[in-house]
């Protein structure tokens, strides 16, 4: 049984970057990555910060956040989405640093990790933080509680990207509950890569909004070139002229 403190953090805009929530994009990623963060600074973190957090329960939305500075995109996720935001308003993705624009920055999980392995739940002590055993457990109570999908019908931005494809359905029930909502699949094949793997692009509409699930931007057979993520912005400019 989850504590209410817990209920009420988890229901909030807790892990999340923030933005403007009447913006017409919406960007969500599955959690904060702690990649660059040394192990003294996630020690503090999931043994002193997070267990304050929650204590503390709902977290509020940070208005002030800005996605588009410089700051924001030296981080190589906030990078790859300004290029492919730039391709899909219908510029090149070299003018990434120069795009301005409304955004809010969502993540589906609260917990940070810099990479999906269960072991670093036990050994940052998460069971006794949380109260979920194992990550998955976790994981499943966010979906239950369909997370956003509140916010996501009051606002009905035009377009929610998210990243993660392997996450697509926790991104639905994420946004939309338990409309028993269907992706459709657009498969891009490279033509001018090296690696020509496809990739493929899940998306789905519903209430007035676009919702398009993409591959990670740095990942083996992800977005990481220019090309793709010019290529992935064409089609959500097609998608979009349908909403």
């Amino acid at each position: 049984m989850t504590s209410k403190n817990l209920q009420n953090w988890a229901n909030s805009f807790s892990g999340c970057d923030g933005g403007n929530l009447k913006a017409d994009t919406w960007l969500c990623g599955i959690e904060w990555g702690y990649s660059g963060a040394s192990e003294q600074e996630k020690q503090d973190y999931y043994t002193n910060e997070l267990p304050k957090e929650i204590e503390n329960g709902a977290v509020n939305l940070n208005s002030n956040y800005n996605f588009f500075t410089d700051e924001s995109l030296a981080y190589p996720f906030n990078r790859g989405f300004a290029k492919l935001y730039a391709s899909y308003k219908g510029g090149d993705v070299s003018d990434f640093n120069t795009v301005t624009g409304q955004l809010l920055k969502l993540n589906i999980s609260p917990i940070g990790f810099w990479k999906d392995e269960e072991y670093l739940w036990n050994k940052y002590s998460l069971p006794n933080t949380t109260g979920f055993e194992v990550k998955e457990e976790f994981v499943k109570y966010l979906n239950n509680i369909n997370r956003f999908t509140e916010i996501r019908h009051l606002h009905k931005p035009k377009l929610i990207v998210c990243v993660g494809v392997g996450r697509r359905n926790d991104f639905l029930k994420c946004f939309f509950g338990n409309n028993k909502l269907t992706f459709q699949k657009t498969t891009m094949t490279p033509k001018s890569e090296n690696n020509k793997n496809i990739r493929n692009i899940y998306h789905s509409k519903h209430d007035e909004t676009l919702i398009v699930v993409i591959p990670f931007f740095t990942s083996s057979n992800g977005l990481n070139s220019d090309y793709l993520l010019q290529e992935t912005g064409g089609v959500i400019a097609r998608l979009l002229k349908n909403v």
